[in-house]
């Protein structure tokens, strides 16, 4: 994603959704967002929660009010880098916005700092797609990329489950992934695991597919060509195309080659 994503979080909130000012809320009061896309959301904070240690939180999170609760709108790795700081309060800002503002805020917030992995941040756009209905355009206007580049990231989560595993920790690039997912299920985890086990690069996993797929269209033709010479005794030559369509052309020499075939295709002779 773009380091300058769309509109950015200021015209995500406006000065009018502050309710209150920053003030001091308990810790325990504060829930997180079941927005948040991040799944390893403390995954990398020790330099953070030593920062805190020392100087506090500087950048107040953000929340909405929840009956006697706050719901973390923004602010996710302060909170809990506060939390394993052994911190009891936390300044924070408290904001009146929707759900949908909130899913917004929390992918918004993560991708302009680039944490996210390409899986979570493709669960931060199904979310907004799915749940509030929002159109590729205007998650594409939102995150500062185009529609093309939406579809794209949504499709990661068709991946198997052992190649999203790989991805996740990074064993495999975005790159990858997409080029994987032209192939079923059996086949993407045999090339993602031939991937991490010869690290092969973007480049070099696009030329090894297209080897693969030329192998696989040899044998495909080899077998038709077999299936059908071992049926009627004659030369055959098969062509396929892309699409699986394709074209058998059947090779006689005499009448009486042609008599044998016509009889095998099951055609009478006209009287």
């Amino acid at each position: 994603m773009r380091k300058a994503l769309g509109r950015g979080l200021g015209a995500l909130i406006p000065d009018a959704e502050f309710v209150e000012t920053v003030k001091l809320i308990d810790i325990d009061n504060i829930v997180r967002s079941p927005y948040q896309p991040r799944e390893e959301a403390e995954k990398n904070i020790d330099g953070l929660v030593e920062s805190i240690k020392q100087h506090g939180i500087l950048e107040p999170v953000l929340v909405r009010k929840e009956g006697d609760k706050y719901i973390l709108v923004a602010g996710e790795r302060r909170f809990l880098a506060a939390q394993r700081a052994g911190m009891t309060k936390v300044p924070a800002r408290v904001l009146d916005v929707s759900d949908a503002t909130m899913a917004e805020i929390a992918l918004v917030e993560n991708l302009m700092r680039e944490d996210l992995n390409p899986l979570e941040e493709a669960v931060g756009i199904e979310t907004l797609a799915n749940k509030f209905k929002y159109t590729h355009e205007k998650i594409g206007e939102l995150l500062g990329v185009d529609r093309v580049t939406i579809t794209n990231k949504l499709r990661l989560l068709r991946l198997a489950e052992p190649v999203k595993v790989f991805l996740r920790d990074g064993s495999i690039s975005e790159g990858h992934a997409k080029l994987i997912l032209a192939l079923d299920e059996k086949e993407q985890v045999q090339l993602a695991n031939r991937i991490v086990r010869n690290r092969l690069s973007v480049r070099e996993t696009e030329r090894l597919i297209q080897r693969l797929k030329s192998e696989q269209e040899k044998s495909t033709r080899t077998k038709y060509v077999k299936m059908v010479s071992n049926t009627t005794g004659l030369r055959v030559s098969v062509k396929i195309s892309k699409s699986g369509a394709g074209e058998v052309t059947i090779r006689f020499n005499n009448k009486e080659e042609f008599v044998k075939l016509a009889k095998i295709l099951g055609l009478k002779p006209e009287k």
